[in-house]
């Protein structure tokens, strides 16, 4: 095995930051420091991931001892680490029966969860909760929508949903969007893009769209599906996130911070 053919690195690639672990930890790319590397990035938000790294890399010095069973002992401790990890940390939020890490690690950087809102259907069903992550948390529109890149914005679907239905719900967004704002050629470009990455989601299933000065990217349950490689349109999505064209005024508050 290679380093360019680690799990680790084929999942996060090094967009996600796992690539400085990945390269700490494994050493020469043996499959259990693979492993261990690949479920440290999992859980890279959390804090207490930290201290399962730190084992890994024991882990590794540990054999160039040749003490093989102290070495195995510590990896599997770091396994145990990083999956103990996913716990809520003391400052995280939960929303809708969905716990969200109090920071999001994206590109090396480490975003702060601004806030969380819940998505209503007919006032009855929650159809999806929607976290906002920034560098520093922002309590206006005006403020988080001049805020500096990258920006995420974290889903978690609390039903499943439709191909057809998630296209609806976009639609409707957009369409209240343009109606406020410019919308130009470009961006219906962009936007049609967008669309036909969308496929139906199982409930408990998670969309992440990041949002840099290059364009937006898109993964469904941390797996990419693709990319729009256009500012305007990255800055569309979250005026029409926390902007009049949001869904509703207690999601779109819910997501500023104010409620």
């Amino acid at each position: 095995m290679t380093l360019s053919s680690s799990p680790c690195l084929n999942r996060y690639g090094r967009r996600s930051g796992a690539l400085e672990f990945c390269t700490a930890i494994i050493g020469d790319v043996r499959p259990m420091y693979a492993r261990c590397a690949e479920l440290a990035a999992l859980f890279f938000h959390s804090v207490a991931n930290r201290h399962a790294v730190r084992l890994c890399i024991q882990a590794r010095k540990t054999e160039e001892k040749g003490e093989f069973m102290l070495r195995a002992m510590l990896a599997g401790v770091c396994l145990a680490g990083a999956i103990m990890a996913s716990a809520p940390a003391r400052a995280d939020v939960k929303a809708g029966g969905v716990t969200f890490p109090d920071t999001f690690n994206v590109y090396g950087k480490t975003l702060r969860l601004n806030g969380v809102g819940v998505r209503v259907f007919y006032h009855l069903v929650d159809g999806y909760a929607t976290a906002l992550y920034l560098p520093e948390v922002a309590r206006t529109t005006e403020a988080i929508e001049s805020a500096p890149n990258p920006k995420v914005i974290y889903s978690v679907f609390l039903h499943g949903a439709s191909a057809e239905r998630m296209r609806s719900e976009y639609d409707t967004i957009h369409t209240a969007f343009c109606a406020k704002e410019t919308c130009h050629p470009e961006q219906e470009e962009s936007y049609k893009k967008f669309l036909g990455y969308l496929t139906a989601a199982d409930s408990h299933a998670t969309q992440t769209i990041v949002i840099d000065d290059t364009g937006v990217l898109l993964l469904r349950n941390n797996v990419r599906i693709g990319n729009v490689n256009d500012p305007l349109f990255g800055q569309a999505l979250i005026k029409s996130l926390v902007g009049p064209a949001s869904p509703t005024e207690s999601y779109r508050n819910a997501i500023i911070g104010g409620g």
